[in-house]
């Protein structure tokens, strides 16, 4: 449980058994997930699961349902899910690397080198919080909640990358990514600068590594 000062919400790890929650939280053009955004509703949040070789506007909300119900149910897909009085209020896509191997892809960005093999690393590529949750915290307790997560299951290093959206984009959809803030209040420090995002990071230091080497990425190949 993650209590905020405005919010009370539990933090689940995606698991097959939670397939139904997650499905119904985006379902398509139903769920609350986009309910101001019917524009995105057919995502279920497969955009960056999806190999850049396949034509994104191909696939409909039927088939990235279908999709994202395999890969949960096999174990494929992993995030994080936000629990209120009430059901799902909001989800986070934070995954290890070697699970999200078309999301830099996706983002148009050059994959950011790694200083420990690509299991021990994590993305944090998507959030999404429900309209009437907004601005409550929710998005800050899935980030903490997702760390918490991912850091005691091994995860030494977590990249995130935040759009530089301006001071007068306020929308849902220049942040959802996340805010820079929101990040480098958890620890988090940039390591890169592209044109429209930052690619941030956070390192848990373990074996004498030093922090600036794991910030600056010396690649370490996977086994």
């Amino acid at each position: 449980m993650i209590t905020d000062d405005a919010i009370v919400v539990r933090i689940e790890r995606l698991t097959p058994d939670r397939v139904e929650d997650y499905l119904t939280f985006f379902d398509h053009e139903h769920g609350p997930a986009f309910a101001d955004n019917l524009e995105w509703a057919r995502c279920y949040c497969h955009y960056y699961q999806v190999p850049p070789a396949l034509h994104w506007p191909s696939l409909d909300g039927n088939a990235n349902r279908a999709a994202m119900r395999e890969r949960i149910v096999s174990g494929e897909m992993e995030g994080f899910l936000a629990y209120g009085d009430q059901g799902v209020v909001g989800w986070v896509n934070a995954q290890p690397y070697h699970k999200l191997r078309h999301a830099c892809a996706r983002l148009r960005i050059p994959a950011p080198l790694l200083p420990v093999p690509s299991h021990e690393a994590a993305a944090i590529v998507c959030f999404v919080v429900t309209p009437s949750w907004r601005r409550k915290g929710v998005a800050r307790a899935l980030l903490h909640g997702a760390l918490d997560d991912l850091l005691a299951r091994g995860i030494r290093v977590v990249d995130a990358f935040p759009w530089k959206a301006g001071p007068d984009e306020t929308a849902p959809v220049d942040h959802y990514h996340g805010t820079l803030s929101m990040f480098v209040a958890a620890g988090f420090a940039p390591i890169a600068e592209h044109e429209t995002m930052t690619v941030v990071r956070k390192s848990v230091l373990r074996g004498g590594r030093s922090k600036e080497a794991l910030q600056a990425g010396d690649v370490v190949p996977d086994p």
